[in-house]
């Protein structure tokens, strides 16, 4: 999964090398830069090849003909963990901080919290305290590098984090973004990005490894940055420099080690691997961390249910759908109406998304369809806050947006109502939570209705049960992309037992699992209680 722009395919007409420039980067680095730690601590820094030829030098050698300014305004540089990306990211300041010409220059360093955004920083401190050149040139404060520029002005280098808010006349010349993956919302990187506009030529540097949201904005700028270098999407400005493992590689081989890390043998050794690889093997949380920083691939989250690629798989529908309703045509075309089905119901509370799932089980296939409600301005506020995909969704007809900062049950009602004139809904199962108010009028519908308590019995059994169904493709979702989205979120507790549940990271509240919740309750009414007695003889379901 190594990508990287195509130098060779650049258009010569538009654009041109200069050597001269990239060499004199080159240069400045490995004249000035000393390393700060460990045995090389003092000693001038050496560039590797692929920091040199991948990164540094297309940077500034790259140049508009039109104008002669620089080709590239974005890079985003991904690399696994000990791969030397902060002190990258400091020789990149140290540059602009020192032979730059852009006059009054200001360098940002952004990150989600002020404590990362402080570790380039400290790192360029570092450099400067080491550099005799930087250290007479540099003013080094708390929060603060200053150094003057070419015209009698001063550069100034701060940092800049969620915790700073909006900041009036933000002018960077350089951005540098750090671990793009742990931020939870786009606002600051946008921002950042935007204010960059009145600069001749400014430089957006990304340098993250992978992470484990992946529908967060560091998912998508990885996304986007190999659509490009793929062309799938023109962007002449952006460089790209990616390492990480493919989805078929074995993650315990030292090929695979030397593959993803350009740096293996310079700042991470064989041991490093060794090590992090053996605590990978006895703990699936481990796995998890071992793939994203050590591997750089993007995990679904820290202790994920179901990984994206065997979800994706299970359903024949890959981005088939323009629009929710084509699920339903497609459903009628599968003759689904003539056959049984089942409700779960996930209530959640009335400010937040409810969730209602039919599921058949057609000869051990099953076809799940699902519904979502949530309130307009919960939905408009999460969409501009959250960088959930909700205004596309909502367009799309996957989400049906309630009036008010509460959903409104009337709407549910009437929606069940409707669907248990076109299917056959023997019975529903709901969590009694928060349900003593809707249940009364859910009675009309005329399907059993199933008290189902979220504890370690009610769930263990039919949770087991879904996810063998999806790894072994049994469990059709149509792509639905809410519900995706869901899977990516849910998490597994599991008791002493050996009982296990799904749930949600009680630390990040925008990331939902209703809809895989309302699918267990369903798919715990669909199978067999004459195959799985035990399951509702012991579990925590009670009819009405």
């Amino acid at each position: 999964m190594n990508y990287k722009t195509d130098q060779s395919i650049i258009d010569l007409d538009k654009y041109y090398f200069d050597e001269k420039a990239a060499d004199s980067a080159v240069r400045y680095i490995e004249g000035n830069i000393r390393h700060v730690k460990g045995e090389l601590a003092g000693k001038l820094l050496k560039l590797e090849e692929w920091q040199k030829n991948e990164i540094i030098r297309p940077l500034f050698g790259w140049k508009k003909r039109q104008d002669g300014t620089r080709k590239f305004s974005s890079a985003y540089v991904e690399v696994p963990k000990k791969s030397g990306k902060s002190f990258l990211a400091a020789s990149m300041a140290a540059i602009f901080l020192d032979i730059d010409k852009e006059g009054g220059s200001e360098i940002v360093g952004v990150a989600w919290g002020r404590k990362q955004a402080s570790l380039v920083f400290d790192a360029t401190k570092e450099v400067i305290k080491k550099s005799p050149r930087l250290n007479k040139k540099c003013q080094v404060y708390r929060n603060t590098i200053q150094a003057p520029d070419h015209i009698g002005g001063t550069k100034k280098y701060h940092i800049l984090s969620k915790e700073a808010g909006a900041e009036d006349g933000l002018n960077p010349q350089l951005a540098v973004i750090d671990e793009l993956h742990e931020h939870k919302n786009s606002n600051v990187v946008e921002m950042v990005e935007k204010s960059m506009a009145a600069r001749k030529q400014p430089l957006s540097f990304i340098i993250t490894t992978a992470g484990s949201d992946l529908y967060g904005i560091g998912h998508q700028r990885h996304q986007y940055a190999i659509d490009v270098v793929k062309g799938i999407y023109e962007d002449d400005n952006l460089l790209v420099c990616i390492y990480g493992a493919d989805k078929d590689d074995d993650p315990f081989s030292e090929e695979t080690w030397k593959k993803v890390n350009p740096n293996y043998g310079v700042s991470v050794y064989k041991e490093a691997y060794e090590r992090e690889a053996a605590k990978a093997k006895g703990s699936s949380a481990s796995l998890n961390s071992f793939k994203r920083y050590y591997l750089n691939i993007w995990t679904q989250s820290a202790d994920g249910w179901i990984s994206d690629v065997v979800w994706k798989e299970s359903s024949k529908y890959k981005n088939k759908w323009t629009h929710r309703n084509d699920i339903e045509d497609e459903l009628h075309k599968l003759g689904l109406a003539d056959y049984p089905c089942y409700g779960g119901l996930d209530l959640s509370s009335r400010s937040d998304i409810t969730a209602f799932t039919l599921l058949w089980n057609i000869d051990g296939q099953f076809y799940s369809l699902n519904w979502f409600w949530l309130p307009e301005e919960k939905g408009s506020m999460s969409a501009d806050t959250k960088n959930i995909q909700y205004r596309e969704w909502v367009d799309k007809g996957y989400i049906t947006e309630t009036d008010g900062n509460v959903v409104d049950y009337d709407f549910v009602i009437h929606k069940i109502k409707e669907l248990s004139e076109i299917y056959q809904i023997k019975s529903i199962a709901y969590d009694p939570y928060n349900s003593h108010h809707i249940v009364p009028k859910l009675d009309e519908i005329g399907a059993e209705l199933v008290e189902f308590r979220q504890g370690f019995l009610s769930m263990n059994a039919p949770s087991k049960e879904l996810e063998a169904a999806i790894m072994s493709k049994r469990f059709e979702h149509f792509g639905n992309p809410v519900l995706r989205w869901m899977a990516g979120n849910a998490e597994v507790a599991t008791d002493p037992a050996g009982n296990i549940k799904i749930i949600k990271d009680r630390n990040r509240p925008e990331k939902k699992v209703d809809g895989i919740i309302s699918n267990i309750m369903a798919y715990g009414l669909a199978i067999d209680p004459a195959e799985k007695g035990s399951y509702l003889e012991e579990g925590e379901l009670f009819i009405i």
